[in-house]
């Protein structure tokens, strides 16, 4: 990877949360909440299937910033807010770009979007390169 720069486009990644993944992060994360893994009680709940925990998506942040960033690299800092709900079996695709470079740190704006491009999830990661 070239050395980044402020502008720089992360390569989007595209990705669909199962039922059975967000049941095992529930378990993981001690996470309860019947409308993360029973997609007819989130139903009753008024969403349209098992809805993904918020910690997955800053989970799911985070690994994609590192994965861009590569090997040699350290999550310093992570925050996220949820726009709207994502459901398991909706596609959506992460996005990053990157906002400031200072000597070996990198700060990205980083979204998860859904198929139409609506925000479900913003955040900011800050990663150094060693």
């Amino acid at each position: 990877m070239n050395p980044p720069v402020a502008g720089d486009i992360c390569p989007p990644q595209r990705y669909t949360h199962s039922t059975v993944q967000l049941f095992r992060f529930s378990a993981v994360s001690w996470n309860s909440h019947r409308i993360h893994y029973d997609a007819g009680f989130a139903a009753s709940e008024g969403f349209p299937g098992a809805v993904v925990q918020s910690t997955l998506h800053g989970e799911t942040l985070t690994r994609y910033a590192l994965a861009w960033a590569g090997p040699n690299s350290l999550l310093e800092t992570v925050s996220w807010r949820n726009r709207t709900t994502a459901v398991a079996g909706e596609p959506l695709t992460w996005t990053g770009t990157v906002q400031a470079v200072e000597g070996a740190r990198v700060s990205l704006e980083v979204a998860v979007l859904k198929a139409d491009g609506t925000p479900c999830v913003t955040g900011t990661v800050q990663i150094a390169l060693v």
